[in-house]
């Protein structure tokens, strides 16, 4: 599951590669591709043979709380793109993709992990936005595809069906309509859109039913086998063919062919990992993506880039990690913001700023989530102070804060993401990331200004 930015499951050596999001933010396909081969490769390198990844849902609604940043951003057409390279660069070093989460998550406001979303689409919207992307993928040789938990009335006809369980989905309109022909796998069948209701069992048992080729456990003990057995019973009773079996097993060993897992032998992997950290190439990769994502949405004032003189009458409100640490060194007052601060650390950072942010002060805020937002709003509330903000996280927080005259988006918080940030509000590095979402009342879609380097304080980040 190692999708970059948030989402990784391997964080030793150099596999923290900024997220979809900000590679959306660039513009730029060969970033993907560089990227993901180099995501590719170093699996390989560990032994690994497939990755559930990329996202390919086009985030339309900005109250998705699952997809967000996780996705290239609202267009299918720069999801497409951004995919597409995405998976020629993985395959090409012999991992395969997984795309999800078929036929698209993007235009929910509720989480699969915890209920089941009811998307009211008709198929020609599905059509023209959210299969936009997988079919483009599977045109490019994808080798297998998550499904989704999530309701589609319109084309089930079922108003509480899931479409992981819909031989309407993934028969009707997955392998006939679109021609695909690779693995289909269920997301994690444990999670609550769908366990409710059915149970782990039964559910993989309809999954293969309606044509998935692989069901998928994730944490639940017990529940391998659970599943397991239930299939087995499935299969004895009749209710699963044996042509049903047979096209899955030829899917599968299609793919573990045309991957060379016969070719395979078995990696050291704390060797591949001090390799790994020892290889420039990947952190050059990162650094590229991370500077050429930050995205300016505002600056109403002209402030950017940073004085060095003006610099002692700034107030940073900075999260964990270099970000603080950089703008520190550069002479601002920086004021440490906890993770995920309790309510009386939200009090107390609010009482300590109001004494910091006397007349002639500015506050620049980086804010992760909205326990940062809510600080920043309550001393907003008490004392308006001049104010602007980086967020680490979500572009749509910016909306939250219509006051700041100065607004900038990374579109996640890792190390390389900080740094670029830094650098971008000290001059040291270009600003020329573009919004892939659009931002009502703030900003339009793929808006962005740029800003050169300072001549004398430029930073060379090697191009691909």
């Amino acid at each position: 599951d190692q999708e970059g930015g948030n989402v990784v499951r391997l964080r030793e050596g150099g596999l923290m590669l900024p997220g979809n999001m900000a590679l959306g933010a660039t513009r730029d396909p060969k970033l993907a591709y560089a990227a993901d081969q180099s995501i590719g490769s170093e699996l390989r390198l560990l032994g690994f043979n497939m990755n559930l990844a990329p996202v390919l849902d086009v985030n339309s609604n900005p109250r998705n709380p699952v997809i967000g940043i996780r996705s290239y951003g609202e267009r299918p057409e720069l999801v497409g793109c951004m995919g597409e390279w995405f998976i020629r660069g993985q395959q090409e070093m012999g991992i395969s993709a997984v795309a999800k989460h078929f036929p698209g998550h993007g235009d929910t406001q509720n989480d699969s992990h915890f209920s089941l979303p009811v998307i009211d689409a008709s198929l020609a919207k599905l059509d023209r936005l959210e299969l936009r992307p997988f079919r483009r993928a599977i045109g490019a040789g994808l080798d297998a595809i998550m499904t989704a938990h999530i309701a589609l009335p319109r084309i089930t006809h079922r108003r509480a069906l899931p479409a992981t369980l819909s031989h309407a989905v993934v028969t009707g309109l997955l392998r006939r309509r679109l021609g695909f022909d690779g693995i289909v796998m269920t997301d994690g069948l444990e999670m609550r859109g769908i366990a409710q209701a059915y149970g782990s069992a039964r559910a993989a048992v309809m999954a293969v039913r309606a044509g998935a080729d692989m069901a998928m456990i994730l944490w639940e003990p017990g529940a391998e086998e659970m599943v397991y057995q239930g299939l087995l019973r499935a299969v004895r009773r009749g209710e699963i063919p044996k042509a049903r079996l047979d096209a899955s097993v030829r899917r599968i060993l299609t793919a573990k062919w045309r991957r060379g897992l016969q070719r395979r032998t078995a990696p050291e992997p704390q060797k591949v990992v001090a390799l790994l950290q020892r290889t420039p190439l990947h952190q050059q990769i990162q650094d590229q993506i991370a500077q050429r994502a930050v995205t300016l949405v505002r600056d109403s004032a002209g402030l950017l880039p940073l004085r060095a003189e003006d610099l002692g009458n700034w107030v940073v409100l900075a999260p964990p990690g270099p970000f603080g640490e950089r703008l520190a060194a550069a002479g601002a007052q920086v004021v440490r913001l906890p993770m995920v601060p309790s309510a009386a650390q939200r009090r107390h950072l609010v009482a300590r700023l109001r004494q910091l942010c006397r007349p002639g002060v500015r506050l620049l805020a980086g804010v992760v989530n909205r326990s940062h937002l809510d600080v920043v709003a309550a001393l907003q509330r008490e004392r308006p102070l001049p104010l602007a903000v980086v967020s680490f996280a979500s572009p749509y927080y910016l909306q939250d804060l219509p006051q700041a005259s100065t607004a900038l988006c990374t579109y996640g918080y890792l190390a390389s993401s900080q740094k670029a940030a830094a650098a971008a509000l000290l001059g040291e590095a270009p600003i020329g990331g573009r919004l892939p979402v659009s931002l009502p009342q703030v900003a339009a879609y793929g808006s962005g200004l740029r800003r050169p380097a300072r001549a004398a304080a430029a930073t060379t980040v090697p191009a691909l």
